[in-house]
């Protein structure tokens, strides 16, 4: 996925950061702590789960999302990992397909990417190529 083409993507993590931020200014400081760190929660610990859940849902860390909003570049961890490339450049769109004629033969249909004004073959099909925005 594209960042600048598409706004709704960027809107939807902008949202959700800003609902994390303002839930957060909400929260007795002192109170809170002292419950997560009944249950073992440390801060530390709550950035490696989010941390973990980042990576499980979207195959990226945290920081491989803020670098991809920087750089404007696909970043990744695990790519980097595996093929030793943090950043990408975003792959480009697929070539459209070709245009194909078809016509009727003696046996099974005849397709060419060009028409065929020759004999008298009937054309039975014709897929265009899609128009280029």
């Amino acid at each position: 996925m594209i960042p600048s083409q598409c706004p709704r993507h960027a809107a939807r993590l902008a949202m959700a950061l800003a609902a994390t931020l303002a839930v957060a200014g909400c929260a007795d400081e002192e109170g809170f702590q002292a419950n997560m760190g009944r249950l073992g929660m440390t801060p530390r610990y709550q950035f490696f789960q989010l941390e973990a859940l980042s990576l499980i849902n979207t195959q990226k860390t945290i920081t491989d999302h803020i670098a991809t909003l920087v750089t404007g570049r696909d970043c990744s961890t695990p790519r980097a990992q595996r093929e030793g490339v943090w950043c990408v450049d975003w792959p480009g769109a697929p070539p459209p397909p070709p245009q194909v004629y078809c016509y009727q033969s003696l046996a099974r249909p005849s397709c060419y990417s060009q028409p065929y004004n020759e004999g008298n073959d009937r054309l039975i099909g014709f897929v265009a190529a899609p128009l280029m925005r």
